[in-house]
């Protein structure tokens, strides 16, 4: 009778954390979806107008295909890890917020060579599994190799070639 007493007691509890698990998780979810939109990102920073604008020039931002991607699919960890994409948009939010109210002037060339000097190749690779498939030179075949398969030496990064593939820049928005 003891041990059904125990049972009951903690079962109340437990199923009380998990109601509030799932509570949590979705208020989470719901509080970040407005937050999550490239539109966000360059109508309400700003200092991202510029970032915004080139890539919606860019592969990434209009294609043939209709496809986009959206800044938090390269600039964040994958939503299917979600404890490091929650953490990882939170920090960087509130960097980026910290840094508007306090910091005071946004050097765009600065932070762009931040980002790209930090850019992991994960982040490309989680939707260009497939790099050896496509056709393509000698060169940029090695090259993906490499991208593939890094030595102990060096690690190339698609950053390195590709730097324009996400924001368009010398050719359509920069020029003049």
């Amino acid at each position: 009778m003891k041990i059904l007493g125990i049972v009951r007691k903690h079962s109340v509890a437990f199923f009380t954390g998990i109601v509030f698990a799932v509570v949590c998780f979705i208020g989470i979810n719901t509080a970040m979806e407005p937050t999550s939109n490239s539109e966000f990102c360059g109508g309400q920073c700003h200092e991202m107008k510029a970032a915004y604008r080139s890539w919606e020039l860019s592969p990434h931002g209009a294609n043939k295909y209709g496809l986009r991607v959206e800044c938090i699919n390269c600039h964040l960890p994958p939503k299917d890890e979600f404890f490091r994409h929650i953490i990882a948009k939170a920090y960087d939010g509130g960097k980026d917020v910290f840094k508007h109210y306090f910091i005071g002037d946004y050097d765009i060339e600065k932070a762009r060579t931040k980002v790209l000097e930090h850019f992991p190749n994960k982040r490309c690779m989680h939707c260009h599994k497939s790099l050896l498939t496509k056709s393509g030179s000698s060169a940029a075949r090695k090259a993906h190799m490499e991208v593939l398969n890094p030595s102990d030496e060096y690690e190339f990064r698609c950053v390195e070639c590709h730097e324009d593939v996400a924001h368009e820049r010398e050719n359509k928005l920069f020029s003049s």
